[in-house]
């Protein structure tokens, strides 16, 4: 039996507190970065959510490690579960064979699409808008990706914060050829190399 065999399931439903808390960590990001004055008018991004996600305001029973450009990780709030923040300059194409995992994009330079593949096998490409809840059930192969069909900004990056039920480096696998396939068609770019 392999290890991923063994690994149990963990799938449920996010509580309430924790969307709530999500949520209010967006909308104060929002306001803080609309009246700063640094990058395009308003605050460093990546900044304006370090000084959000380390007020007293947000603070999880075990809080996020905020040094270092990110990812910054090793968060637990009160169910146990794992918060980090995650930044991407590339696409990554994975899944989690054994774990949900919950991603709340927080800011996007440039613009992005969520990449999964619906239940009927086709590819879905949903535009990314900061403040919104992209659900990965266990199994299902997801990528956050540069918008199709447009430029690619040089310093595009996407921002996210993960919820997870376990460190999710214990949790990733390849995707299928056939998923690689359908990405190389939806995104009409090569998918990613494999970590």
């Amino acid at each position: 039996m392999s290890e991923q065999e063994r690994r149990p399931l963990l799938d449920y439903t996010l509580m309430a507190d924790e969307l709530a808390w999500v949520k209010s960590v967006h909308a104060a990001f929002a306001a803080r970065l609309g009246r700063g004055s640094g990058r395009n008018g308003g605050s460093d991004p990546k900044e304006a959510l370090r000084a959000v996600l380390g007020a007293a305001a947000h603070a999880l029973p075990a809080p996020m490690d905020l040094s270092g450009p990110g990812p910054w990780r090793n968060g637990r709030n009160r169910h146990g579960r794992l918060v980090t923040a995650v930044f991407l300059r590339t696409a990554e194409l994975h899944r989690h064979a054994s774990s949900r995992t919950d991603q709340f994009p927080m800011y996007v330079i440039g613009d992005a699409e969520a990449f999964t593949i619906a239940e009927t096998g086709r590819p879905i490409l949903t535009p990314v808008i900061p403040g919104a809840h992209f659900h990965n059930a266990p199994g299902a192969p997801h990528a956050f990706v540069p918008q199709v069909g447009a430029p690619i900004p040089a310093d595009w990056e996407i921002a996210f914060i993960a919820i997870t039920p376990r460190n999710i480096l214990e949790d990733t696998q390849g995707v299928s050829d056939a998923v690689r396939t359908a990405y190389r068609e939806a995104v009409g770019r090569e998918p990613p190399l494999e970590a």
